[in-house]
């Protein structure tokens, strides 16, 4: 009897396990670098934002930095899925795991500041949130910039300052002329991480609605976040 209890419990934990369906969570991080009065994020500020999930999960991390144009490196991180169950091998993942984010973490330490005359940021969210839109598994951009457009549109401008905060429809129409967004992007989450002083908030307040007229009835989650995420 005592052999037919551990049997069957070796086998309700087997089941268990086989019961889980391996995911991917995609991660695309932005990093504004154009302006040398910001902080850059640390690993920790990054990395926070990626669950834990089951061990046999995937992982992919796509890296980009906001510069003059939209068409700028792109550093990926993949850890694909592993099997599940008898076949699954959790510490050889875990130890795949644990070499990607060290990789993620050694490329943006090697990254520096470097002042920009031009800050091409939401088409390169765009290009962001498109990419995730064809992906399968829970998919987030954090975004860490202080939203300081200056490309077709220029917030050091008296002039596109003053539309922006009292004729947000024309801009609006604006940016959305110079991307191709499709109608859907429901699934994903943007986080935007920034700390406006005071001299910045109004502009800044400015571009998360606009942001959000364009974004959340395409079915985008925005998040506003300053804080410090402390992992454990």
């Amino acid at each position: 009897m005592k052999k037919i209890r551990t049997y069957l419990g070796v086998l309700l934990i087997c089941l268990s396990c086989e019961e889980h369906i391996s995911t991917t969570q995609h991660l695309s991080v932005i990093v504004d670098l154009t302006d040398v009065q910001n902080n850059p994020p640390n690993a920790n500020d990054v990395l926070s934002y990626v669950s834990r999930g089951h061990p046999s999960d995937g992982l992919a991390i796509n890296l980009r930095y906001v510069s003059e144009t939209r068409y700028t490196p792109k550093y990926r991180f993949v850890l694909q899925e592993s099997e599940v169950g008898w076949l699954s091998n959790e510490d050889t993942q875990r130890r795949k795991r644990k070499k990607l984010l060290q990789q993620f973490t050694d490329t943006l330490k090697g990254n520096q500041l470097q002042e920009s005359k031009r800050s091409e940021i939401f088409r390169l969210v765009c290009d962001e949130l498109i990419s995730l839109s064809e992906k399968e598994g829970s998919k987030q951009l954090i975004l860490f910039s202080d939203l300081k457009e200056h490309s077709f549109f220029s917030v050091y401008q008296k002039r596109d300052v003053a539309n922006l905060l009292y004729q947000r429809d024309a801009v609006k129409r604006q940016f959305l002329s110079k991307v191709n967004l499709p109608e859907d992007l429901s699934g994903i989450k943007l986080h935007i991480v920034y700390n406006p002083n005071l001299e910045e908030d109004t502009v800044f307040t400015a571009m998360i609605g606009l942001y959000r007229a364009i974004l959340e009835c395409r079915g985008v989650e925005l998040f506003i976040s300053n804080e410090k995420k402390v992992m454990l």
